[in-house]
């Protein structure tokens, strides 16, 4: 009788899956592409792309001819457009349902994410299996007036979830570390919030964030105070707990008791509401799917 010799995390991990949530730029895109095939040139395995394209409004046109790495790119169309965040959550929870077993590479479309530091991101998710590897932000170049106000809303959400959160999308690991990722609503809301929340093992490498290749920034007023909301939105717990405190002193300091418990109750109904309608549209998120292209 044979004995099965156990599988060494090098042959069980000999599969790439870039998944790049895309909204019109696709100019970007194809740079982004090329520069990714460039930095995993000295890694052997199979690569894959996964564009998850956020109903975008112009065509969608990117050559992979040249590619010489990356042998798969499939387009997963969306029903609606959704935002990054979503979008990133539907293509690992469409991952997930595939039970996919591969390093999974989460990066941004504009190239603002540096390519040519995916290789040691890498390297770093297959040497630490049970860690999320995040790209962590030496240096931005958004105007002045975006660094200000991303500064106020890093501070801001610190002081009401006591989390400081200097990393995006751009992050790497191995897809064991799905179930905890997945394990609930969070990632439908910012998928660094979740990583924080769901996830034990991080593991920060820092890099400077570099200037988009084509085009403007997505990134607004509009977008920054959305994307703070969802983050808070995941530590509600934390939340709780900062309104029992501050609940208890004003009662200890004889401070307006009825003021502070009006606004406990209505802020905790709020997030009571809105975490329940993500939850629902969270659970049906890979129907959001309208067809899926294979190149």
């Amino acid at each position: 009788m044979k004995v099965k010799k156990p599988i060494t995390l090098l042959a069980y991990m000999n599969k790439y899956i870039f998944l790049i949530p895309v909204f019109n730029d696709w100019k970007s895109l194809n740079k982004l592409l090329k520069k990714i095939d460039e930095n995993i040139s000295m890694i052997k395995g199979n690569f894959k792309a996964i564009l998850i394209n956020d109903c975008s409004t112009s065509e969608s046109k990117f050559n992979i001819s040249k590619l010489k790495k990356i042998k798969k790119v499939h387009v997963f169309n969306l029903k609606k457009n959704s935002g990054s965040q979503k979008s990133i959550s539907i293509g690992l929870r469409y991952l997930k349902r595939q039970k996919a077993k591969s390093i999974i590479t989460i990066i941004d479309s504009d190239g603002e994410d540096d390519p040519s530091k995916i290789k040691n991101l890498i390297e770093l998710a297959i040497k630490n299996p049970k860690h999320i590897i995040t790209a962590n932000r030496l240096q931005r170049n958004e105007s002045y007036f975006l660094r200000f106000l991303n500064i106020i809303r890093l501070y801001v959400t610190y002081l009401i979830t006591g989390r400081y959160i200097d990393f995006g999308n751009y992050t790497s690991f191995q897809s064991t570390n799905l179930k905890n990722l997945l394990s609930n609503s969070n990632s439908w809301l910012a998928h660094p919030a979740a990583v924080l929340k769901n996830c034990k093992n991080i593991k920060p490498y820092y890099i400077k964030k570099k200037k988009r290749y084509f085009g403007k920034s997505h990134v607004g007023f509009k977008f920054l105070i959305n994307h703070s909301i969802n983050i808070i939105l995941v530590f509600k717990t934390e939340i709780f707990t900062r309104l029992i405190i501050i609940y208890f002193l004003s009662l200890i300091f004889f401070s307006n008791v009825f003021l502070i418990t009006f606004i406990m109750v209505f802020i905790l109904t709020i997030l009571t509401f809105i975490y329940r309608k993500i939850n629902y549209d969270f659970s049906r998120s890979t129907n959001m799917i309208s067809s899926i292209r294979k190149y």
